[in-house]
C-alpha cells in the first residue's frame, strides 16, 4: 500500500495534507475495491484505479465530482459513488476471474 500512498502524494502535491489523512483515503478506497473485486488483497492491476479514486476523493473537497450545478439559486449535486466510473474494469476483472480456474488457467471443455 506504500506504493499507492507515494503515487497519491505525487498527484496531490499538497504539503499541508498529512500522511495520516492520505493513508485514510487510500485505505478507504483500497477496502472498497477489495470488496467489489471479492479479493482480500488488492490486485496490482488495480493500483492505478485506487490512486485515481483517492485523488478524486481528495478533490471532491474542492467540488470535483459535481454532476450538475445551476447558477442563480445554487444547486449542486455530486456523483454518488467515486468507484462507479470503474465499473467496466471491475466487471471485466470479475468475469475473467469467474472464467479462470484456481491456478489461473482458463477453463477448458474437452470432448472425448
Amino acid at each position: 500500500m506504500d506504493d499507492i500512498l507515494n503515487r497519491v502524494k505525487l498527484r496531490i502535491n499538497n504539503v499541508s495534507l498529512s500522511d495520516e489523512v492520505i493513508s485514510e483515503y487510500v485505505k478507504t478506497v483500497y477496502d472498497r475495491l477489495c470488496l467489489r473485486l471479492k479479493e482480500d488483497i488488492l490486485p496490482d492491476i488495480f493500483y492505478s484505479v485506487c490512486v485515481d479514486a483517492v485523488v478524486k476523493m481528495y478533490n471532491r473537497i474542492y467540488y470535483e465530482g459535481i454532476s450538475s450545478e445551476s447558477g442563480g439559486n445554487i444547486s449542486t449535486s455530486f456523483v454518488e459513488d467515486i468507484l462507479n466510473e470503474y465499473n467496466s474494469e471491475i466487471e471485466s476483472y470479475l468475469n475473467q476471474k469467474k472464467n479462470n480456474n484456481e491456478d489461473g488457467t482458463r477453463k477448458v471443455v474437452r470432448f472425448l
